[in-house]
């Protein structure tokens, strides 16, 4: 007998059983593999094969590449670029619920929170005496706790209320939980973490893994996104008190894949030879000069973008981010929506090697931090305690201090900040959005191409979050749609 399951159903089943295919839309009822939850986790080595699984969920396309475009292409900083129908309407705002991105991230982070889960789910039964006198167990579930919240944290911004799934041994069929209480979820999963012996920094061996720093960081975004400044206050004070972590004094050496995991980086996703990965993200983004191959380039900066970096005189992070290529294709074609020569890339990551990069990806680093407690002063009647550390900033790349005084001003001093300092990093749409819908809705229908023509986006409230996959709720009738679509 054949039943249809939600791909979501699919996920949890499958990482339950240490079977972990990404897309699969049905399954037989009985079990696929006679590997079971039951048999798997029985000593402290299998509790680490699942952690090292749950690990594995950060690569996957939205890890490797979409929460850039996500970020980037979907705000002011980036044209989509390339040849994707599906990332042409990202960077539009014609997303619909068939749309491949939109199915691919939602499976995607729902294949990464089940991961987490199995951990959650299994572990705690293990009684092995090689941990017997130490706090390894403990770490394992937190490092689990710091994984399902980040993938949470992405989903809930995304789509807004989505299905708060914490065990797989529950509902196949979820409907979706209003957002506040996954953030709450996310909340507690974070708190749990940090209090749960983690590392307190990121250090060898723990390079990659999650730490008090990182939990400590991220659980400082999630309140920043709610509004919660006076609690995001606290967990920057946390992280900024850690004495390990400290900015690079060269800003170009974050990113020129010689200098990883440095004491900068919070939360960083490990490629190359260590991790036995490689990163084929910087093949789509680099130009053809750079790559030799003729692929569609994705994620070109925007015109806007290059004129913040230009306005403020910030050469170190404009070289630094952006590479301007005179060069076409051997086809001869310029990448659109430009039309001539320079055409600027994004250069964050610089070693492409055939799909097979070595480049980590830094998804937390400290000056994010240092740029949020500002704006979490601000927001909390600060202002003057914010400059100093919007000044912090600037002066690494040796630009004077901010003239800005009202909050309002230094507000948008922190925005443009933010913008310049973390361009191409995926942050920048949840930093519109922290600054409110009709700041955000205005932005974006300002947009022009490179021509200086508009680029009538034409963006409403309703398109601030993502439609639920129609693929999903074709499966799942408890799966309601987000208004507008």
């Amino acid at each position: 007998m054949q039943k249809k399951y939600s791909s979501l159903a699919f996920l949890l089943v499958a990482a339950g059983t240490a079977i972990l295919p990404a897309c699969n839309k049905t399954i037989d009822k009985n079990p696929i593999s006679s590997l079971t939850t039951t048999n798997f986790y029985q000593t402290a080595k299998d509790a680490e094969s699942g952690l090292t699984g749950a690990y594995n969920s950060l690569y996957q396309q939205y890890y490797i590449w979409d929460y850039q475009t996500n970020g980037d292409a979907q705000a002011d900083n980036c044209y989509a670029g390339g040849n994707n129908p599906d990332n042409f309407a990202i960077d539009n705002f014609t997303l619909n619920a068939l749309n491949g991105n939109v199915t691919r991230d939602w499976q995607g982070l729902y294949y990464g929170v089940a991961n987490a889960n199995a951990v959650l789910d299994n572990v705690p039964a293990i009684n092995d005496v090689t941990w017997n006198g130490n706090t390894r167990k403990q770490q394992i579930l937190a490092e689990a706790k710091f994984l399902r919240a980040l993938h949470y944290f992405n989903l809930v911004t995304t789509y807004g209320d989505v299905p708060l799934v914490i065990t797989n041994n529950g509902n196949v069929y979820p409907p979706r939980t209003a957002a506040a209480t996954v953030y709450i979820q996310i909340e507690n999963d974070l708190i749990s973490a940090d209090s749960s012996l983690l590392p307190a920094s990121g250090s060898n061996p723990n390079s990659g893994r999650a730490t008090q720093g990182s939990a400590d960081a991220l659980l400082a975004k999630v309140y920043a996104q709610q509004g919660k400044y006076d609690s995001c206050l606290i967990w920057c004070n946390k992280v900024l008190a850690n004495n390990y972590y400290s900015l690079l004094p060269n800003y170009a050496d974050l990113f020129d894949g010689n200098h990883k995991n440095t004491v900068e980086s919070l939360f960083e996703i490990q490629h190359g030879s260590a991790s036995g990965t490689t990163n084929y993200g910087p093949e789509l983004l680099l130009p053809f000069s750079l790559t030799g191959d003729t692929w569609a380039k994705f994620n070109l900066p925007t015109n806007d973008l290059i004129q913040a970096f230009r306005s403020e005189n910030d050469t170190v992070r404009l070289d630094a981010s952006v590479y301007f290529s005179v060069a076409a294709d051997t086809s001869g074609a310029i990448p659109p929506p430009y039309t001539k020569f320079p055409v600027p890339f994004a250069y964050k990551w610089k070693q492409a090697a055939g799909y097979n990069s070595p480049d980590n990806q830094i998804l937390i680093r400290l000056a994010d931090i240092i740029l949020l407690k500002a704006e979490a002063l601000n927001q909390t009647g600060q202002p003057a305690q914010a400059i100093p550390l919007i000044n912090q900033i600037r002066t690494r790349v040796h630009l004077p201090n901010t003239t800005a005084v009202t909050q309002t001003d230094v507000a948008a001093a922190i925005l443009k900040e933010r913008r310049l300092e973390l361009a191409l990093e995926g942050h920048r749409w949840l930093d519109l959005l922290r600054a409110g819908a009709n700041y955000t809705i205005s932005v974006m229908n300002s947009q022009v191409d490179p021509s200086g023509s508009p680029l009538n986006y034409g963006l409403t409230t309703n398109k601030l979050v993502w439609p639920v996959p129609q693929s999903e709720r074709d499966l799942d009738v408890n799966l309601s749609q987000n208004p507008g679509y």
